[in-house]
């Protein structure tokens, strides 16, 4: 962790208590922002590029804000370890992992009523962002292991080089933070913007060495004229350097010439216009520039063809010619695109592919390629299924070519399309891109706005953050089963597939009244007659879903042989493999281990992986993986659970990954470790915590407590059952929730 804790200093070195130096314009405003933002307690977001002096501004900000005596502890994100990370920042209990053998405070608690300057914001890893949030909007924060909040006292004050906006957009930083920390935002100018400030510059860090040094005019001339990448620093680095080597403290061109790199070589003009071209989306990029340069042209001579023919250099009946040729392709185009529509709509998709793969190399204009793509995109899903990478492919490309001219109306259905192809595949960073988009376009389209919020909601759930999954559906009005039957967009009720998501995230929560309630309403949606049948489909994935994590194995059985009969009835391949996977854990319940065993590896392996998903690989896997403890093969297990661990650790994908872990701990105390085992399930219980996964956090707290118990450690057991149940709901009706209840009575027997 790389972390400083100062009191502010006269000293005048940059990034350790110096000020701005320069007159310039620019370096003017971001000091009357700072002298207007400074007095306040809340968060300021600092933005610039590297070496520009983002730690200076925050310093200043410290100097002149409410506590300037407090102290300054500045962090540098980029620097820390994964694994250290909230530890460092929010400090730990005692006994909160392996080797925390005392309480030590973080960043958070040291810094008391002053100023936590977090340096490189953009580096935090995205598991992390959601607990600075809480911080943000709680002003409270609990060191690792512990679960009593702590207050937060001081101001936060960001700083990154990177474009946080790109990045909320690209799924790599969340949206909700970065609107917290950037209450006030502070602007910092390159160097390149505000070159008339270098000579001052130049002064500032001269004066500053142990030997004198003056500059020539034309010295001085040529560090004005130099291109400075790396900023402020790369210039004070530059002095640094010519302090200690230059045989002479009066700086000339030739000596300055010795320490200065080269100037950049500028590109060629016609270079760069040649890479712009090749940019462009679409195909024939000569045929693409020909039709430019004809079209302006003639604009510039009215619509004169010799004069046009003239100004490019060729003669009269060449421009004709291409003319034609054009018309000619524009007819071919619409022939292609009205055949390609009309097979799309009497279900003759594969008779659509080659009309619409032609329609799509001829279309040149945004709006027909984009729907000769959109229309391909269908066309190769319904052959192919949902991760046909060609249907993929045509969707992104579609959705290039429309969007800034296509209905939106028709984006937010593509987009949810691409969305539905990037969960499939697990690649959640991509996915959660596409949903803020999808927000963000659908301010003004209900049923577009209830397909994004949908798809956020789907997309953190998988990313295993319960409560921003809740909220998301709260803020869409999609709690409750809100609005069934509302939306037939994409084919089917969206409103179920929500409460699904509802009752899930809420198990996970530990609100499982709530997500009970889900699943009956859920149960009784898949018994009506009246539903089409891919909802009822839908509807018998969550119940069934939900009745495995409840436990009701009779239940259970019956709806996923339902799911199962009718996915295959309705030639639904994904959800045969989750009827299966359903079934199968109803079957092990019900005493046929092997059986279950198996239908549930089919389940996956044939109706999911095959097709190159990844969607409920950590569902699957502790379920097989419990499965084969209880049987005995231990070993089997461990391989099993450890190769799901990293895939699901590769994916970013923690919906089931405490549970993954839990069962891990199991295999280990099974094979013969109880001492491993016994840091696995504590290290379980801390991740839990991190993650918010109730189920996990009692499932882990309950094996640590047998592993002690066992040991004769009767009043350490009841401690961790003690801990695990703060907060918990007392009646639910989880078995989980249950096992931990009687194994506390029971010790509270024994001892």
């Amino acid at each position: 962790m790389s972390a400083r804790m100062s009191r502010p200093s006269g000293s005048a070195r940059l990034g350790a208590g110096a000020d701005l130096i320069g007159e310039s314009l620019a370096c003017q405003r971001v000091r009357q922002l700072i002298e207007r933002m400074a007095p306040t307690d809340r968060p300021l977001l600092i933005r610039g590029p590297t070496g520009a002096g983002k730690e200076v501004v925050a310093r200043r900000v410290h100097r002149l804000g409410i506590q300037p005596e407090a102290p300054f502890v500045d962090v540098n994100c980029a620097a820390i370890p994964e694994n250290l990370v909230e530890s460092e920042l929010f400090g730990h209990a005692r006994g909160a992992f392996t080797g925390a053998s005392n309480y030590r405070a973080g960043f958070f608690q040291q810094v008391g009523p002053g100023t936590l300057f977090l340096d490189e914001i953009g580096e935090l890893p995205l598991a992390l962002q959601p607990k600075l949030l809480r911080v943000l909007e709680t002003r409270e924060f609990r060191p690792v292991g512990s679960t009593d909040a702590l207050p937060f006292h001081g101001r936060i004050v960001a700083a990154t080089h990177r474009d946080l906006a790109q990045m909320v957009r690209d799924g790599q930083f969340r949206e909700d933070l970065y609107y917290r920390l950037a209450v006030f935002v502070v602007e910092l100018p390159g160097l390149d913007q505000r070159k008339e400030d270098i000579p001052a510059l130049v002064r500032h860090f001269a004066g500053q060495q142990s030997r004198a040094l003056s500059f020539t005019p034309e010295a001085m001339q040529r560090l004005y004229r130099q291109d400075w990448p790396g900023n402020v620093r790369q210039l004070r680095n530059l002095i640094d350097q010519l302090s200690v080597l230059a045989e002479d403290s009066r700086i000339d061109l030739a000596t300055l010439a010795h320490f200065l790199p080269g100037q950049p070589e500028h590109t060629d003009l016609g270079d760069e216009l040649a890479d712009a071209v090749l940019k462009l989306p679409g195909g024939d990029k000569l045929e693409l520039v020909q039709d430019w340069l004809t079209d302006r042209a003639l604009a510039r001579c009215n619509g004169n063809k010799s004069a046009a023919a003239q100004l490019l250099g060729v003669s009269r009946k060449t421009v004709e010619r291409r003319l034609k040729a054009r018309e000619a392709q524009a007819l071919e185009l619409d022939a292609q695109l009205a055949r390609g529509r009309q097979a799309v709509e009497t279900g003759e998709f594969r008779s659509a592919i080659p009309l619409l793969r032609r329609a799509s190399e001829l279309a040149q204009d945004p709006l027909n390629r984009f729907e000769a793509l959109r229309l391909l995109g269908i066309s190769l899903r319904s052959v192919n299924g949902w991760l046909c990478p060609q249907a993929q492919a045509c969707y992104q490309a579609a959705f290039e070519a429309g969007r800034d001219h296509a209905d939106p109306q028709a984006l937010s259905t593509l987009q949810f399309g691409l969305w539905a192809s990037q969960l499939m595949t697990l690649s959640l960073g991509q996915a959660r891109a596409t949903a803020q988009d999808m927000l963000q376009r659908a301010q003004h389209l209900p049923m577009a706005r209830m397909e994004a919020h949908v798809a956020m909601a789907n997309t953190l759930f998988w990313l295993g953050d319960g409560e921003e999954t809740l909220a998301c559906l709260a803020r869409g009005d999609l709690l409750g089963g809100a609005r069934p039957g509302g939306a037939d967009m994409q084919g089917f009720d969206l409103s179920t597939l929500a409460l699904t998501l509802e009752g899930l995230a809420a198990f996970q929560c530990g609100r499982f009244a709530q997500a009970r309630t889900a699943m009956d309403i859920l149960h009784q949606r898949a018994s009506a007659q009246h539903h089409t049948a891919f909802n009822r489909v839908m509807a018998l994935q969550g119940a069934g879903w939900l009745a495995a994590l409840f436990e009701a194995t009779n239940q259970l059985a019956e709806l996923g042989e339902a799911l199962h009969t009718l996915a295959h009835s309705q030639e639904l391949d994904f959800y045969q493999g989750i009827g299966r996977i359903l079934a199968g854990c109803a079957r092990a319940a019900q005493g046929d281990s092997e059986g279950g065993e198996t239908d549930i590896r089919l389940g996956y392996e044939q109706h999911i992986q095959r097709d190159g998903g990844v969607l409920f690989h950590s569902f699957q896997a502790w379920q097989r993986g419990d499965i084969l403890l209880r049987a005995g093969q231990a070993r089997q297990c461990l391989n099993l659970i450890g190769q799901a661990i990293d895939l699901a650790l590769e994916h970013q994908e923690r919906a089931y990954l405490g549970e993954l872990l839990v069962v891990r701990a199991r295999a280990l105390w099974a094979l013969g470790e109880p001492d491993v085992a016994e840091q696995e399930l504590r290290g379980v219980i801390s991740t839990a915590m991190a993650l918010g996964s109730t189920p996990a956090r009692l499932a882990a707290a309950h094996q640590l407590a047998l592993l002690l118990r066992e040991r004769g450690q009767f009043t350490l057991a009841q401690e961790a059952l003690a801990r695990a149940l703060r907060g918990v709901e007392a009646d639910g009706g989880a078995p989980v929730l249950a096992r931990v209840q009687a194994l506390q009575q029971a010790l509270l027997a024994e001892y």
